[in-house]
């Protein structure tokens, strides 16, 4: 039996995904009639994307000072966490374990790019996300103004919205049902940290918890 199950291939994501009714297609088809208003504005959200950006360069390595004088001088230092605010404090008071699920936190800043129009598509969570273009198209670069970006910030329809969200929620309870039975029942490209924060930062769009205390419960 054990000889058998180690030959046996495993899905790609996309055919996992498919196997329980999972869309597939690059952005999933939006959910008809739903017009709930979102828990953020798009300026608010933009605001969290660009402090990501910093937390996600001081979590990989990069000097603090500046960091923190930029999101003060363009008045996002009131927009960091609690945990941020350690971090940027002194990045070796932070464990490794700790600073590399905020170097990950680039995946759900893209996740929040997607919302607010700055990224295309999500797609399934197979690949990380584009940093070059991350840092040099899309997020305001390190001292410049932030307002041309928090001022072009867009909304996605909340059906479109919903579509992502709960396409990634399935996603993520799947997996958590899935892995009770091994690794060889995960897909073999599924990025699970993609798939983790991506589902984070859609959970905090909700409104319901602060960035420091989402759950990702399935």
């Amino acid at each position: 039996m054990t000889q058998v199950q180690s030959n046996y291939p495993r899905l790609t994501t996309e055919q996992w995904a498919r196997s329980f009714g999972i869309s597939t297609v690059p952005t999933p088809p939006t959910v008809a009639g739903f017009d709930e208003p979102y828990g953020f504005t798009a300026r608010e959200i933009a605001t969290r994307a660009i402090v990501l950006q910093g937390v996600v360069a001081v979590a990989c390595g990069v000097y603090p000072a500046p960091v923190v004088n930029w999101l003060t001088e363009q008045n996002l230092w009131d927009s960091t966490t609690p945990i941020e605010r350690d971090l940027f404090a002194d990045p070796h008071e932070i464990d490794g374990a700790k600073r590399n699920w905020l170097c990950w936190h680039q995946e759900a800043e893209w996740a929040l790019l997607w919302v607010i129009e700055k990224v295309e598509v999500l797609d399934l969570p197979t690949r990380a996300c584009d940093t070059r273009r991350l840092v040099d198209d899309i997020i305001p670069k390190l001292g410049s103004d932030v307002e041309p970006f928090l001022a072009s910030a867009r909304l996605r329809s909340p059906g479109v919205l919903l579509a992502e969200v709960d396409r990634h929620y399935n996603l993520w309870c799947r997996y958590i049902q899935c892995r009770k039975s091994g690794p060889r029942a995960i897909p073999s490209d599924l990025m699970i940290d993609v798939l983790y924060h991506r589902e984070y930062a859609f959970e905090w769009l909700d409104g319901i918890e602060a960035w420091d205390d989402v759950q990702c419960d399935a």
